[in-house]
């Protein structure tokens, strides 16, 4: 099987209602041959997991909507729910099982396809659920009305499972997450896959081998979003700080280039980028521009050398310590945040400590901590020296602390300033929105001003999240 990054937009251009499953009836209804007595009008989605699976959900859902499907909201009785599940822990294949067997008593009648990451990983275990019709693996997902027309004879015995079981993609991507409330923000995936094989982690064998979109692809969906009225376009993958062309010559640093210099695009944002990635030509390019935002978000997991080891990590404290340096240096005022994972396989409280009072040495502005679960099927769910679940509770707690403590410390930094707001969310008379430096922002204000950028002076701040007044005229009109 070839492998390689197929661009979501020839995907989703492949999404077409197939004649031989669906027809036109005189009153203007799609109707599917697999249940003559049950015309499929109506669909519901349900999405677990990460941005990714999301952004995924959407790209597939507004397919369906140009097919003339109602979509409605998942837990109404419907037609047709498609369920885009995780497996990231096993907490989440849990989840997966407990929202399939939801969808199945919400829609008796209905079909019940599942996709995603745990339908990749575990095809065996959704097969044992009574109700599912159609299991597709991520590579199959865009392809669904193909596979549903292999449903046109009615209820199978068994569902039928369409997966890749030989670990390579070749179509797991797509063209970003079209918000389902405003065109304030959006996700644009750049890469797919990771090489990395954490130890504790098993997207690699959900998600595939790394590979990269086309840098011209990239940047024409961008254009596209730019026109539709997104003010801001977040850069998503699994790896993202591993992007490059075929032919090796263009890089993540070449491709926020070439954005910065698209028309009308007032915003990039990047998503979370592995430390071993992260140049300083990539932190000197975030401190002189005027597009891309001063905001990254970089990992580290443990501050101990022996735990970065058993989690395959690719860096060691004094490598990570380094970057801090360089990012203190390059980027004073930006916001920088990481991720922790507590109660790792033989983690001491010696290890804790450790992680606790390095994270406090550095210019962290907000933490996302992980209690660490064992996930079957990954290396770590194999190493001795288990800690106890009242202990992981108890330091995730004492980080969550630090993190609000973080974030709060940062957000004061900024009180009595001037800076540009894009607003996403209006109620009850107060509007909010993130300055590029990822700062939430609430102000008062008399009518809908979502998708504006504004100058805001900031006043206070509310267990991190700032209060001003607005300081000027709308940047761009409302679109």
């Amino acid at each position: 099987m070839t492998t390689g990054y197929i661009d979501l937009q020839a995907q989703i251009t492949k999404l077409t209602v197939p004649h031989s499953l669906f027809a036109l009836s005189s009153s203007d209804k799609y109707h599917c041959p697999m249940d003559r007595d049950k015309p499929i009008q109506s669909v519901s989605f349900k999405t677990l997991g990460c941005k990714l699976n999301q952004s995924e959900s959407d790209a597939i859902m507004a397919k369906f909507e140009e097919n003339q499907f109602r979509v409605r909201p998942f837990g109404e009785e419907v037609d047709l729910t498609i369920i885009n599940t995780c497996t990231v822990t096993n907490d989440a294949d849990s989840k997966s099982r407990a929202t399939i067997r939801r969808a199945i008593r919400n829609s008796p009648r209905g079909r019940v396809v599942v996709t995603g990451c745990y339908a990749q990983v575990k095809p065996e275990d959704i097969q044992t659920i009574n109700g599912v019709d159609l299991i597709l693996g991520n590579d199959e997902k865009y392809h669904i009305f193909d596979h549903l027309n292999k449903l046109q004879h009615g209820k199978l015995e068994e569902p039928l499972t369409i997966v890749n079981d030989e670990g390579e993609f070749t179509s797991v991507s797509e063209d970003g997450f079209i918000s389902a409330t405003s065109r304030t923000r959006v996700f644009l995936k750049i890469q797919e896959g990771c090489d990395y094989y954490c130890s504790y982690c098993i997207i690699p064998f959900a998600r595939g081998k790394a590979r990269s979109r086309p840098f011209t692809q990239t940047i024409d969906e961008a254009r596209k979003l730019v026109d539709q009225g997104y003010r801001e376009i977040v850069l998503t993958g699994i790896n993202i700080g591993t992007y490059h062309t075929a032919n090796g010559k263009q890089n993540l640093v070449d491709l926020l280039s070439a954005l910065e210099q698209i028309n009308g695009l007032d915003r990039v944002r990047v998503s979370s980028i592995e430390p071993n990635t992260v140049t300083d030509d990539l932190l000197h390019l975030v401190a002189g521009s005027k597009v891309i935002c001063d905001h990254l978000h970089i990992p580290l997991q443990s501050a101990n050398d022996d735990q970065l080891s058993a989690m395959n990590r690719k860096y060691r404290l004094e490598e990570y310590a380094r970057l801090m340096a360089r990012f203190r240096t390059i980027l004073p005022t930006a916001a920088l945040g990481t991720d922790v994972i507590v109660g790792f396989p033989g983690e001491t409280e010696a290890h804790f400590e450790k992680t606790t009072a390095f994270i406090q040495a550095q210019p962290f502005t907000y933490l996302h901590i992980f209690r660490y679960s064992p996930r079957e099927g990954t290396v770590a769910a194999k190493l001795d020296n288990p800690v106890q679940f009242h202990e992981i509770k108890r330091r995730s707690v004492v980080l969550h602390e630090v993190s609000q403590k973080l974030k709060f410390a940062y957000a004061e930094k900024f009180s009595g300033q001037t800076l540009k707001v894009l607003f996403d969310q209006f109620r009850d008379g107060l509007a909010s929105g993130y300055t590029r430096n990822y700062l939430r922002v609430q102000v008062p204000a008399t009518q809908n001003i979502s998708q504006s950028i504004l100058p805001v002076t900031l006043s206070r701040s509310d267990r991190g999240n700032l209060q001003g007044t607005l300081a000027g005229e709308i940047v761009r009109e409302v679109v």
